[in-house]
């Protein structure tokens, strides 16, 4: 759940299948649809989004003929997490909107199944920048789950997302607190490779990324690494989240052979599972031409700004601090390559977008008085 710290995975753990109780809604119509999700919860567990985007959707085609308010909801929540997953935040949003309503219409009965839909909310607020929404809806989430459920092994899960959104807020002291009693939860209900240690580990290791603390945020990496490589497979896009992470440290440690090895493999992967125009493929891509530049190799690194600055322009908006950065590393590299005209311009353009946010921010805090 991170834009610049680590992305937190949509964890989805499987929901308990609730009998259903639709009159006139035949037994074969029912198997079909469960028949679906259960092949959704496959695919998505292994990181085949577009393989569980399909088969989430016939299901949601079948629940739909059999009118079970409760059924859809689930199928929904299921389908937006995909979305999510896949960067598709404004159609994840409307589905899990749909939803919503319909599981509260659900017997009380059913807490663990609503809190999963709030916990694909709140990431999704996440993503999207609003945290407050997002903190409301994951301690709603949790709420449920403590009063109504409280051996659902899906709290750790909302412990960890609530960590890691205090992590990119900047308030450590709580973001370590939920993201210890998250690993203490783990500890104490999951299996010692069990997959769900991977999102934890790696949101403690984003925080102590935040705090510069760098041989702490690797050995975190390094424990999840391991569970990873065991629990998911290789090609999983969240092997990509930690392998990119792994890199970043090693730049900062200047480890960068080992940097170069784990952002390829990381680019690899991010290309393959969300495509080349992705937020991860692109993030990957400019940590990859970071170690390039450091290690002289400037054509490649070149090349790597080139494509992914025009799609991070589209992604985010042209606009962005995250555009004024990649300007700015790119003039670097362009006036070590002796191209001083074009690095020029990319410093000028920075220096305009720079100057506008801060005078939208000044702006924002006069209309506070």
């Amino acid at each position: 759940m991170c834009r610049n710290s680590i992305r937190q995975r949509c964890v989805f753990l499987a929901i308990v299948i609730v009998a259903f109780v639709t009159s006139g809604t035949s037994v074969a119509h029912v198997s079909s649809a469960q028949d679906l999700r259960q092949l959704g919860r496959q695919a998505f567990d292994e990181g085949r989004y577009s393989d569980a985007y399909r088969e989430f959707r016939l299901a949601l085609e079948e629940h739909e003929k059999g009118r079970n308010s409760f059924e859809i909801a689930k199928t929904l929540s299921e389908l937006a997490a995909v979305l999510v997953a896949q960067e598709r935040y404004s159609e994840a949003e409307s589905l899990l909107d749909r939803a919503l309503p319909m599981m509260a219409e659900g017997p009380a009965a059913r807490p663990g199944e609503t809190a999963r839909l709030l916990d694909n909310l709140g990431a999704l607020y996440v993503q999207t920048g609003r945290h407050e929404a997002a903190e409301s809806v994951f301690r709603r989430a949790l709420r449920l789950l403590e009063q109504h459920a409280n051996d659902d092994p899906h709290i750790v899960v909302l412990l960890s997302n609530l960590g890691t959104l205090y992590t990119q807020n900047g308030d450590y002291k709580r973001a370590r607190a939920e993201l210890e009693k998250a690993l203490n939860q783990a500890q104490r209900r999951l299996e010692s490779n069990h997959r769900d240690f991977v999102p934890v580990l790696t949101n403690l290791a984003a925080l102590h990324q935040r705090q510069k603390k760098w041989a702490l945020a690797e050995s975190y990496l390094l424990s999840a690494a391991g569970i990873a490589e065991r629990a998911l497979r290789p090609d999983h896009p969240e092997r990509a989240v930690i392998l990119e992470h792994l890199g970043v440290i090693h730049i900062k440690q200047n480890k960068l052979a080992e940097a170069e090895m784990e952002l390829r493999r990381a680019l690899e992967i991010a290309n393959h599972g969300l495509g080349p125009e992705s937020v991860m493929s692109v993030r990957v891509s400019l940590n990859l031409a970071k170690v390039l530049t450091a290690q002289r190799r400037y054509d490649e690194a070149s090349m790597l700004y080139a494509q992914a600055l025009p799609v991070q322009e589209r992604l985010l908006g042209s606009k962005t601090p995250e555009v004024a950065s990649t300007l700015e590393n790119f003039a670097k590299l362009l006036h070590a390559m002796k191209s001083r005209e074009p690095a020029k311009e990319m410093e000028a353009r920075a220096k305009r977008i720079r100057a506008e946010l801060a005078y939208t921010r000044s702006v924002d805090d006069l209309q506070q008085w």
